[in-house]
């Protein structure tokens, strides 16, 4: 019965327009996901927090997270879920604007899966959605938690 559960994506950005291009490629693409959306590393953490709490029964397939978020920085967040021996299971994809070495290495180094740059272009965005999931949601198997 699991494996017929819609998958779940939480996904961490503060930019609105970001956002919405996001849940916009979701639609356009006809991905068929649950997404969560949480705008701090505040929330971020709450939300592991509250996934916890509830034996992990709605914890996400996958994570996508910006670096550069208010409150508690991305790389922090990142930090405590993959310290976490559930939420460690669960794959981190970075999508930022930065292409810093010393990030994408920063990243890896914390558990990170995939290092992503932010495209420019509306359709380049909705491209790159669309691959996250061709490759993530449709042929790489992730773990049912608990």
């Amino acid at each position: 019965m699991n494996q017929l559960k819609k998958k779940r994506i939480l996904l961490i950005e503060d930019n609105p327009g970001d956002i919405k291009l996001f849940e916009e490629a979701i639609i356009s693409e006809e991905i068929n996901v649950n997404l969560d959306i949480v705008e701090d590393g505040e929330k971020a953490i709450q939300y592991y927090e509250d996934c916890k709490a509830s034996g992990f029964e709605e914890a996400p397939n996958l994570i996508i997270s910006d670096l550069n978020i208010p409150k508690i920085n991305g790389m922090e967040v990142i930090k405590t879920y993959k310290s976490d021996p559930i939420f460690k299971a669960i794959p981190i994809i970075v999508l930022s604007t930065s292409n810093l070495d010393s990030d994408i290495k920063e990243c890896y180094s914390s558990g990170v899966n995939a290092f992503l740059v932010k495209p420019i272009g509306i359709d380049e965005f909705f491209d790159l959605v669309s691959l996250i999931d061709s490759f993530w949601l449709q042929k790489v198997h992730l773990s049912n938690l608990p």
